[in-house]
Parts: C-alpha cells; structure tokens; sequence
C-alpha cells in the first residue's frame, strides 16, 4: 500500500513531494535508530552489573567471614539489577520494536521497483509468536539489511556543477556519495545471542538455590545468560548501525538522483509488475 500511495503521490506532484517524504522518513527512522542503540547500551551495561553482582555473590559465599552489612549490600544490588534488568530490557525492547517497524516501512518506500516483502505488522509480530519467533526475527533484519543494500539503486551520474567554481577552462563534475560501510555477518549471531540469554535466564530461574552449591550452580547460569545478553546487546547495536548506514546511503542515491533516472525506476518497475501479473495469470512475459 506504501508503494501505491508514493506512486500515486509521484503522478499528482511529480517527484518534488516524493524526495521530501523520503527526506522526512528517513529523519525519523534514523532518530529511532539512535534511541535504540542507547536503550541497547543501557540494558548491555545493566546485564555487565548484574553479572559482576552474581560474580560477587558467589566470592563471598566461598569467604568464611563475610560481615552481615556486606551480604545485605550484596542482595540489595542484586535485587536492584533484577530490577533494572527488567526495566530496561522491556524499554530497549520496545525502542527496538519502535525503530524496526518504522525502518520496514521505510525500506518499501526507498524500493520504488520491487517495495519491501515484510510489513511493520508482520516484523513485530514475529517477535512474539511461539515457534515463529525463533527465526522470522532473524529472517526480517536479513531482508532488512540485504533490501537496503545502496546497489539496488544506481549510482546517479556524475552531472555538471555549473555555479562557475571550475573556472573557464574546467567543469567541475558533482559525483553520489561513497557507499556506507555495512556489516551482515553479525545478524545471526545477535538472534542466536539473544535467544541463549533468555533460554539461559529461564533455565536458571528454575534451579533449586537450597544449598550454597546449589545457589552457586544457578548464579554461574544467570551468569552466561548475562553474558549471551551483553553479547546480544552489542551485536544488536552493529546491527542497526549497519542498517542505519544504509537507509542513509539508499536516501542519498535517491534524493541525488536526476528526475530522468528515478523515471526509469518507475519503468523497472511496471516491467517487474508485468512479469509478477504474467506468473500469476500464465501470461507471457512481456519482455
């Protein structure tokens, strides 16, 4: 639906209106984008507290004479960074959420040929549907960042600067920018991460802590699930600055480009409509 409205908007207004609503978007999604990497600061930091508290937890219950004020400053930091775990988990979470639906929205909108597979819906909701959740997160920030990739859109031609900075004798020529440095490799790492701290903190919250040994085993647990999710929390922050750097490459492409060039991406994509139509209907493909 996003693509038919900016197709429509581009026959009223012509691309005038189209550059300022990509420009507009992107402004948002990538303000988003910040307060996403530092919820995932916040709660990677407040994972490193709650680890470095376990960690102390299970020195002194190795120590033979701990003072009384010691274990109660122990648990009250520990209990403080339960609670700050869960706070800011679900703050980071729900940034993430806010960031994510919007840049889909945004990917179908800088895609004028093909749009985006996934919708705002379908992203978030896969994040909350059993089963579904253990790999249709991981798949939309794949299409996400691989949808985004500036060589989708041709690099505008180099086209004269005729505001006389050349002199007489030289033209100066204006060129697109260089393409962002991205980062791919990382994606299923992060959903791997992520997926281990919350299985990790689950089992762990089930294990009996009766015994001093039985306590330990259970804070070594916590322990790596704080681990998985400082872990998560880094690979999650690269994730979307690589993505980020290519909403903002993809933008560039387009707000650079001349009006004859994104005309031709309407071309491409009335050819690439006409061979979907042609598949569904066992037409032949027209070109």
């Amino acid at each position: 639906m996003l693509r038919v409205a900016l197709i429509a908007s581009l026959v009223v207004s012509g691309w005038a209106e189209a550059r300022e609503g990509w420009s507009r978007d992107v402004r948002v999604v990538r303000r988003r984008a910040r307060v996403a990497i530092a919820g995932l600061i916040a709660m990677g930091a407040v994972a490193a507290f709650t680890a470095l508290t376990g960690a102390w937890h299970i020195v002194l219950l190795g120590s033979t004479d701990v003072a009384a004020s010691t274990w109660r400053l122990a648990n009250t930091l520990r209990e403080v960074g339960g609670l700050l775990e869960l706070g800011l988990g679900l703050l980071a979470g729900v940034v993430f959420l806010r960031w994510l639906a919007r840049a889909v929205a945004l990917a179908g909108e800088l895609d004028p040929v093909r749009g985006f597979s996934w919708t705002p819906s379908e992203a978030v909701l896969g994040f909350f549907i059993p089963v579904v959740n253990l790999v249709q997160p991981y798949r939309v920030l794949r299409d996400l960042h691989d949808g985004l990739a500036p060589e989708a859109v041709l690099e505008p031609a180099p086209r004269p600067l005729l505001d006389g900075g050349g002199g007489y004798r030289r033209v100066e020529m204006a060129h697109a920018p260089r393409a962002g440095a991205v980062h791919h490799a990382a994606l299923g790492a992060w959903w791997g991460c992520y997926v281990a701290s919350r299985g990790l903190g689950w089992l762990a919250s089930t294990m009996p802590d009766l015994t001093v040994a039985e306590f330990i085993r259970s804070r070594y647990v916590f322990i790596a699930s704080d681990a998985a999710s400082i872990a998560a929390a880094w690979l999650a922050v690269r994730m979307i600055r690589a993505i980020d750097s290519r909403v903002a490459e993809r933008h560039r492409r387009l707000a650079y480009a001349s009006e004859e060039e994104l005309d031709q991406l309407l071309v491409e994509r009335d050819i690439q409509l006409r061979r979907d139509m042609a598949k569904i209907a066992d037409f032949d493909d027209p070109a």
